[in-house]
């Protein structure tokens, strides 16, 4: 059977410096021992919501507009001619 090599004692040497000493082990936050685990729960279902029903805007009417117009001439002296003209007009 092959001889096992003797491991080198410069690396032991190493490791007996405190670069490579273990450290104690690390306190817990104060915050995180206070603090509980949550246990996950079963949520229920959200209720349906019911949607609201949409406006319906009512028909607009047209807007009428009524134009009454006079006109009084005088052809000869004297003679006075008057016209009437009256016009409902619906504004689309």
């Amino acid at each position: 059977m092959a001889k096992r090599k003797k491991a080198s004692k410069v690396q032991k040497r190493a490791d007996l410096r405190s670069s490579a000493k273990r450290s104690k082990a690390r306190k817990a936050a104060k915050a995180a021992k206070a603090l509980k685990r949550t246990v996950a729960k079963a949520k229920a279902k959200p209720a349906p919501v019911k949607k609201a029903a949409r406006k319906v805007k009512p028909p607009v009417a047209p807007a009428v507009e009524t134009v009454a117009v006079e006109v009084i001439e005088q052809p000869a002296p004297g003679v006075l001619t008057v016209t009437e003209v009256e016009e409902t007009r619906k504004a689309s």
